[in-house]
């Protein structure tokens, strides 16, 4: 009994060890293709981070050089900047010397003007009291003589719209 019994016991374990054997076989082909799919999917991701590293790289130089554009154009605008700046400032400058300068010569223009003015009413002043004035008295005079003697020598009145008008050049 102690045979058979270690026989069935023998059996039983060969079969658990064929069992066990078929599972690690079984294990075995899921680890492996487990691992297959793992290194597929390793091939592809490292070609696509290749590509994204590459893309990344190109992305990264664009930029770079852009940046460097972006500094250039900066530094022309500071540049510009401050020439423009300085142009300001001597239009400025240049604008409030004008402005005064304009305005003394805007006076000096006022002053003769002023005197310019007050001698032509001295002179008008002059001219009436010196020639018109002594022209007026002869004329009146002259009138007052052809008066008297057209009243002398023909003895009639003169017109009333002869007397008006001389009134009025006398005026």
């Amino acid at each position: 009994m102690q045979e058979t019994l270690l026989t069935v016991f023998t059996g039983i374990v060969a079969v658990a060890l064929l069992l066990q054997s078929l599972a690690f076989v079984g294990i075995y082909r899921s680890v492996r293709s487990i691992a297959s799919r793992l290194d597929k999917l390793s091939n592809d991701l490292t070609v696509h981070a290749n590509a994204l590293s590459r893309k990344a790289d190109d992305l990264m130089s664009t930029v770079k050089q852009l940046a460097e554009g972006i500094k250039s154009i900066q530094e022309k605008v500071n540049e510009t900047a401050v020439v423009v700046h300085n142009r300001i400032v001597e239009v400025d400058r240049f604008l409030g010397e004008t402005t005064a300068t304009a305005r003394l010569q805007i006076l000096r223009i006022q002053d003769v003007v002023d005197t310019a003015v007050r001698r032509v009413e001295e002179t008008c002043s002059v001219l009436q009291n010196s020639v018109l004035t002594p022209i007026n008295e002869m004329n009146a005079v002259a009138r007052g003589i052809r008066a008297g003697l057209d009243f002398l020598l023909r003895r009639r009145k003169m017109p009333a719209g002869l007397s008006h008008q001389d009134e009025e050049m006398f005026i």
